[in-house]
């Protein structure tokens, strides 16, 4: 009787597969607002040109204030690592009875494995610190859009570790239009993302005096490709904004989902939001605190983009109402 009491309470204290996924999901957007952090504060080379020790050490016992938020980074980015680790652990044991959790799950996990081998490559190949070279824009433009695949796989994640999930395989060759709509959506979110990357290089590497200086070099032949793509970026903002309010209206009208009502609200919100703390954050010159406001909105905004999608991708097709008057019509031409 003992022992069967307390393999109930360990049952108990087991963490659950939903509450595991929000917990490496939001883990993994606090790594991701850091590493923006890590560049903006230009500590990117804190830890010299090594990897993964620090100034070939495991943990440096001296260093400047560069190499303390470095290594910080580094070592979030190895517990969000752990819990990706635990998180696919658990999602394979659970691949017979929630096949859904399992595919999100893995395919998480191996986008967390590109972030760690991307982030280990800009440090060996010295695209950090004083480096200008637009192959260090590719690389951080690069980064945060596989930080979106990262996050769109864990938003997945996280829908099939509910009680009431969608259902799984999402039928996708059946349900043509409504997967295009979505699908532009993503693609266009990630587009953005990446000349996001671009444009916060540009202000971190080339800052201007005043906003007039920086519009002035934005048009400038003689400017950095840095500087001169990073214009495209609210203008790609903006257009992305105008498809997404059309879009989700089209996507509720092939496919009325209730479940995604609320998903819907919080995506139209947080993007609203987003560009204004973009206009916000352009106006004052992109200081660090809106920078790292800024990401954070548009990783919000891409997760419920992701989840919104598989909801209403795996969701049942309405039921179709028969009036009294057409089942009469039916009847009688029966």
């Amino acid at each position: 009787m003992s022992n069967e009491y307390q393999s109930r309470g360990a049952r108990r204290k087991r963490v659950s597969t939903s509450a595991l996924a929000w917990t490496t999901l939001w883990a993994n957007v606090v790594v991701i607002i850091q590493g923006a952090f890590v560049r903006a504060t230009g500590s990117g080379a804190g830890c010299g040109s090594h990897w993964p020790t620090c100034h070939g050490e495991i943990v440096p016992l001296s260093g400047d204030v560069h190499t303390a938020i470095e290594f910080t980074h580094r070592l979030l980015s190895l517990v969000v690592l752990f819990l990706g680790a635990w998180l696919l652990r658990r999602v394979w044991r659970e691949r017979a009875e929630n096949r859904g959790v399992y595919v999100f799950g893995a395919a998480a996990f191996v986008f967390l494995l590109i972030e760690a081998l991307l982030g280990a490559l800009t440090v060996l190949w010295g695209l950090t610190g004083d480096n200008q070279s637009t192959a260090r824009g590719l690389m951080v433009a690069t980064h945060l859009v596989n930080s979106l695949f990262l996050i769109g796989a864990l938003a997945g994640t996280v829908v099939y570790a509910r009680r009431e999930r969608p259902a799984y395989p999402l039928r996708l060759a059946r349900q043509g239009p409504l997967l295009t709509v979505l699908l532009v959506g993503l693609i266009g979110m990630q587009v953005l993302m990446f000349s996001g990357g671009i444009a916060a290089m540009g202000n971190t590497m080339f800052p201007s005096e005043s906003l007039a200086e920086g519009l002035a070099a934005d048009f400038d032949a003689d400017s950095h490709p840095l500087i001169r793509l990073r214009i495209l970026h609210p203008l790609i903002a903006i257009a992305v904004g105008v498809y997404l309010f059309l879009a989700l209206g089209l996507a509720r009208w092939l496919k009325p989902v209730s479940a995604g009502r609320g998903l819907r609200r919080w995506l139209l919100g947080t993007y609203l939001v987003q560009l204004f703390v973009g206009a916000v954050n352009l106006a004052l010159l992109a200081p660090i605190a809106l920078q790292l406001l800024h990401l954070g909105l548009a990783v919000q905004a891409f997760g419920l983009l992701a989840a919104l999608s598989v909801v209403m991708l795996g969701a049942p097709a309405p039921a179709v109402s028969v009036t009294p008057s057409v089942a009469r019509g039916t009847l009688e031409r029966a």
